[in-house]
């Protein structure tokens, strides 16, 4: 295709197909939802990689066998009014294509304001990194997304530079790991030199910076970021080589996101002392934190790997019997068996007495294990109802067979129905608590219940006393 038939789209589009520019039919499907404005989404592949892309991502993705099919693309993408996400998928993606062609598509995609997402997955940035510069920096981006791309120094700060320009990112996901290995060929170093680029996204929601070696120096930048980003919500950090040092700079840095709710730096080198900075600088609006893969033992000593097992577990429960705001935590990659399980169940659930069980822990509702027993599941899940005082009756009503109700029978007979009423509320299955209580009453209260019923005349109703 000649450069002259590239700009004159425009004149070709009411005497050109959809066969005409494509063979293959499902590619002939995405130009038309796309020319119709149907598309949402739009993946890129080259021939081969369709099926692959689509079991991860559950759609078609475009497989591109020419340049002429990637000008209409372009073409398409900036008449339409979506989509509103452009996905490269694998490597080779424009290996069928010239040069110009991948330029002027990623200039058409710089005047499609519709576009809010970009996503990169197993794809070869070297190759493309030339072609994105002006469509990135023109961009109104609020989605970035970099997965198992091969990610050296070039790319890295030709990235944060960009990401410097985007005030209106909102989504940043840096993930270098893939199965088998780590793609990032940075040093802490490298990454602290790009960092400080991120204190021009003020609108920050969500940070995924992992397996970017990312250790002392980085989180020396992040810290002096972090107070920038008033908006942030959700901080993923994983894979790194954060040491107490370092979760000490993070903690300082974090304590002024008065917003986050979420902090994981699981299978980073963090020890018992490197929690404990957590715990006296994070903000109290963070409400979920993960750890796993850690050096935590929950002791001042410190094992060679994270694996708290029972009495460690036993520990963290008994720290946990009154917290009323931590909602989620990890345990994943640890040893507890039975005897750790059971001190966990016994916090959030104190069968000891009803008062016990009415304090017991409601607010903890997921453990991040894949093996939890049944009856600590049932609690997680009983916990997640936002009303607590549900959650405290009906881990009464399961946990205790018999209702004491020898406290309550100083009203006499009058707080029966309200006794009755209640159980209906929360126990429509337990027949036998609703007729044990009337039994408590009635056997307290004998000569009650006979006084309202004797005298009545032959006919008339019996109804006991109020």
């Amino acid at each position: 295709m000649s450069f002259q038939e590239a700009v004159d789209c425009n004149a070709l589009e009411a005497t050109t197909s959809i066969e005409e520019i494509t063979e293959d039919e499902l590619n002939r499907d995405i130009l038309r939802y796309l020319k119709n404005d149907e598309l949402y989404t739009l993946w890129l592949c080259r021939p081969g990689l369709a099926t692959e892309c689509g079991e991860r991502y559950q759609l078609h993705s475009y497989e591109l066998g020419s340049s002429r099919e990637l000008y209409w693309l372009g073409h398409f993408a900036k008449k339409s009014t979506s989509p509103d996400s452009v996905g490269i998928f694998g490597v080779g993606t424009f290996g069928n294509c010239s040069g110009h062609s991948v330029d002027r598509f990623f200039d058409d995609l710089c005047k499609c304001n519709h576009i809010k997402k970009m996503h990169f997955d197993g794809t070869d940035l070297a190759e493309i990194i030339d072609k994105l510069d002006g469509a990135m920096k023109s961009s109104n981006f609020t989605h970035f997304v970099v997965e198992e791309c091969h990610l050296g120094v070039p790319e890295a700060t030709f990235l944060f530079d960009a990401f410097g320009l985007m005030n209106s990112l909102e989504d940043l996901i840096i993930d270098c790991e893939e199965e088998g290995g780590v793609l990032a060929n940075l040093n802490d170093g490298d990454m602290a030199d790009c960092i400080p680029s991120l204190a021009a996204c003020s609108g920050m929601r969500s940070l995924k910076l992992n397996y970017l070696n990312l250790s002392t120096n980085s989180c020396a930048a992040l810290r002096g970021v972090f107070p920038r980003m008033a908006n942030l919500r959700d901080l993923v950090l994983c894979g790194n080589s954060f040491d107490d040092d370092c979760t000490r700079l993070l903690a300082q840095g974090l304590s002024d996101c008065k917003q986050m709710q979420s902090l994981n730096l699981s299978h980073n080198r963090i020890s018992d002392n490197g929690l404990n900075a957590l715990v006296q600088r994070l903000p109290a609006s963070v409400d979920a934190l993960y750890l796993e893969r850690n050096d935590i033992t929950l002791a001042r000593h410190v094992l060679l790997q994270c694996n708290i097992g029972d009495e460690g577990t036993a520990t963290l429960a008994d720290g946990l019997r009154n917290n009323q705001r931590l909602t989620d935590m990890s345990l994943g990659g640890n040893n507890i068996t039975e005897r750790g399980w059971n001190a966990l169940s016994s916090i959030l659930c104190d069968t000891s007495s009803i008062n016990a069980t009415y304090n017991s822990n409601h607010a903890l509702q997921h453990l991040g294990y894949y093996r939890i027993p049944q009856d600590v599941e049932m609690m997680l899940r009983l916990n997640k109802d936002k009303s607590k005082s549900h959650v405290a009756a009906n881990k009464i009503l399961q946990s205790h067979p018999h209702l004491d109700m020898r406290p309550l029978f100083g009203r006499e007979l009058g707080l029966l129905p309200h006794v009755v009423a209640w159980l209906e509320h929360f126990a429509k299955s337990r027949l036998d608590l609703k007729l044990s209580s009337i039994f408590e009453f009635v056997r307290a209260m004998p000569m009650k219940v006979a006084d309202g019923v004797v005298g009545m005349t032959e006919g008339e109703k019996r109804k006991l006393n109020n």
